[in-house]
């Protein structure tokens, strides 16, 4: 087993519920009507089984160090955790199919992705209450855009404003938080390739003081989606205030878990 300071810390996160009901206090809630919507699409009789599901999804890629593919049951690392439900999951699953290649392990949920897929009314009667949701959480929040044009330079401005409020101490284009049990929580942001922003350039890492090259990388359109199912919806795209409103809830919700680990340890 590989022998890491990362990983003993990781290990001891408190899990899923306990980070989104944390990001939840903070004001952001669109997982939460994500994960009620597949619930509801899925059946009240499945929520235990996909409650569990997204827990230990969550688990094996925080003490993974992001390096699973909990869907293939692909392991970048020799596991500090691996999941016997998820192991279960996978050896019963008999429904993959093209072009769907690592779907859920739970049939719920890739029938509503392959509903979603080919059905593009369906698509859009799910998203527009999200949509909507996240109008409302933008107002709420009192997300301004003011300075927005949609190029990638524009997100400095943001990332520190909202890093500098979570006590992220700025060093070039890269803001940081080192906590007292060795943790660095560091954010960033690509800008390379287009200088426009088509998806969320935000990039976040997690490593620890005793072995700094040993990192969690999160990045993308959903850099947190397999530790809290349907963070997702904070990506890119949208008008200003989505892509803004993104950039902060990334953010709060790296922060969550920064305070998660520290009072875990």
């Amino acid at each position: 087993m590989e022998d890491h300071p990362l990983l003993t810390a990781l290990a001891n996160w408190p899990g899923r519920v306990s980070t989104q009901l944390a990001f939840e206090a903070r004001g952001f809630a669109l997982h939460r009507a994500w994960q009620n919507r597949m619930i509801e699409f899925c059946g009240e009789n499945q929520a235990d089984l996909l409650n569990r599901y997204w827990d230990e999804v969550a688990l094996e890629t925080m003490r993974c160090a992001g390096r699973v593919l909990s869907e293939t049951r692909y392991f970048g690392i020799e596991p500090q955790y691996r999941s016997a439900f998820l192991d279960e999951l996978f050896a019963v699953r008999d429904f993959v199919e093209p072009p769907f290649q690592s779907p859920p392990l739970v049939r719920g949920l890739y029938e509503h992705l392959k509903k979603t897929w080919f059905d593009r009314e369906f698509a859009n009667s799910e998203l527009a209450p999200i949509r909507m949701q996240k109008r409302r959480e933008g107002e709420r929040l009192g997300i301004q855009t003011t300075g927005w044009t949609g190029k990638k330079r524009d997100v400095l401005p943001f990332i520190d404003e909202f890093s500098s409020a979570l006590a992220f101490k700025r060093r070039r284009n890269r803001w940081h938080k080192n906590l007292d049990c060795g943790l660095v929580f560091e954010v960033s942001t690509d800008l390379g390739g287009s200088p426009y922003c088509t998806q969320m350039p935000l990039m976040f890492w997690i490593s620890h003081a005793d072995d700094p090259a040993f990192v969690f990388e999160l990045g993308g359109n959903e850099p947190f989606n397999q530790l809290v199912d349907g963070s997702r919806l904070y990506g890119g795209g949208g008008d200003a205030r989505d892509f803004v409103l993104g950039i902060r809830a990334n953010i709060e919700l790296f922060d969550v878990i920064a305070v998660s680990l520290e009072s875990s340890q």
